[in-house]
């Protein structure tokens, strides 16, 4: 356990920056989840996170996010996946694959934070319901969600014509794509190049750390929505 991160989160969240960062993740995982209804044509949310100062005020903004992208989401899918909304450990396959991508993910945060001797037992949005929990990596992932599970498992069920004949048999694959997903070269305007999408990931999850290690407000990276056809350029010319 390293005592002095918690030591200084727990100060850091006494703060007014506590929420000021908590809003600047929350606000990269709506501006990415609108990046993905753009993708399909679909309107944005409008939020007004920036008026929140409270973290319950943020959560509440937070919700009304996600019944708009959830129900925008479930427009965009065929009648046979029984999609009726985000319900964690639902019957349907579109739960059910969530549930599994949203696992899978999280665990690469962790990963990444027990590698940096980063507990990840207290965040600043999600509080530990068991003695496992990982709170600071559920608050990173929001992050990262809709870019590589949620787009994911879109274009994975777009491209069936047919009811999948056996659910469980489509995880190995779904999680072979969203592995290859997170390799994917995305450009960063800081870097003026393309980089693999892990490489941002871990990026935005270092300046967390910095933040909160020089009592900063997190300043997370901005990923341009129009990355892909940049990205495609330059690996046609071999310097990615």
């Amino acid at each position: 356990m390293n005592a002095l991160w918690i030591s200084r989160l727990c100060e850091y969240k006494k703060t007014p920056l506590a929420v000021v960062s908590a809003q600047k993740i929350i606000e990269t995982k709506i501006a990415r989840e609108n990046a993905l209804l753009h993708t399909y044509a679909k309107p944005a949310f409008s939020t007004h996170i920036h008026t929140t100062v409270t973290t319950n005020q943020l959560l509440l903004e937070e919700a009304r996010s996600a019944r708009h992208f959830w129900h925008t989401v479930q427009e965009l899918l065929p009648e046979w996946t029984g999609f009726k909304g985000r319900q964690p450990r639902g019957k349907d396959i579109m739960n059910k694959l969530l549930d599994v991508g949203y696992h899978h993910l999280t665990g690469v945060v962790k990963k990444f934070l027990e590698e940096r001797a980063v507990p990840a037992s207290l965040g600043l949005i999600h509080v530990p319901r068991t003695s496992d929990s990982a709170p600071l990596a559920y608050d990173l992932v929001e992050m990262f969600r809709a870019d590589i599970v949620d787009a994911e498992l879109l274009r994975h069920i777009k491209l069936k014509k047919k009811p999948f004949l056996e659910p469980d048999k489509e995880i190995a694959h779904f999680l072979h794509e969203v592995n290859e997903r997170l390799e994917k070269p995305h450009y960063l305007k800081e870097f003026s190049s393309c980089r693999p999408y892990r490489y941002y990931l871990e990026l935005q999850i270092l300046k967390f750390i910095k933040a909160i290690n020089h009592k900063e407000p997190f300043a997370p990276v901005h990923l341009p929505t129009r990355h892909d056809s940049r990205c495609v350029l330059t690996e046609d010319k071999g310097v990615v």
